[in-house]
């Protein structure tokens, strides 16, 4: 038999596991590119981003199967974990969705997952 400090915790512990839980099934139903900016010079590092546009310049890295790109004059990264699940061209149009960060004093966008790029159609 537990004692009555003992059901108090018990009960909130219990309550806060389902907030955890109903925020989470919540918040994973949500569209990462609803709640990005869009990508503008000024962004500093570490914002969500969503850049649309065509792709140009194509790449893949020397190194580690990452892929580069080039969306509107916007360096985009693509980690191999992310490259594998999409296949682009150039020409492409897509949607991308992604972190800002400073790499070799240019800004770029990273991705995180293939689920983060949309591609939209081709540039004719």
């Amino acid at each position: 038999m537990l004692l009555r400090q003992e059901r108090i915790a018990f009960g909130l512990l219990c309550a806060v596991t389902a907030v955890i839980i109903v925020s989470t099934v919540a918040l994973g139903g949500i569209d990462k590119s609803s709640m990005a900016q869009e990508f503008r010079d000024s962004t500093p590092d570490g914002v969500l981003v969503r850049i649309t546009g065509e792709i140009r310049d194509l790449q893949q890295t020397r190194t580690g199967g990452h892929l580069t790109a080039r969306v509107e004059e916007v360096r985009i990264f693509i980690p191999a974990t992310a490259a594998g699940g999409v296949v682009l061209t150039e020409g492409d149009l897509v949607s991308v969705t992604g972190t800002v960060r400073t790499y070799q004093g240019e800004k770029e966008i990273v991705v995180q997952s293939h689920e983060d790029i949309t591609v939209q159609g081709r540039e004719k």
